[in-house]
């Protein structure tokens, strides 16, 4: 049998291994264009910022809910 150079089995690795691989790829086709790869950054630090304030936001708004539950029920 005639072999082509290709591998017949795939090992991919575990998935840990392919981001970084991934990951690495993208910022080594993304130095060429640092502004590109500055919006990646500032846009990932900006979504981590609005989870945040929504996450704190909702608990303060459960937390004020309570209150009124507990002043508007009658006794």
């Amino acid at each position: 049998m005639e072999s082509t150079g290709v591998q017949d089995t795939m090992n991919p690795g575990t998935i840990s291994e392919e981001a970084g691989e991934t990951a690495r790829t993208v910022v080594t086709a993304l130095k060429s264009t640092p502004a590109i790869l500055a919006l990646v950054i500032f846009n990932l630090l900006f979504m981590g910022a609005v989870i945040y304030i929504q996450h704190t936001n909702g608990a303060r708004w459960a937390e004020l809910f309570e209150l009124m539950l507990k002043q508007c029920s009658p006794k």
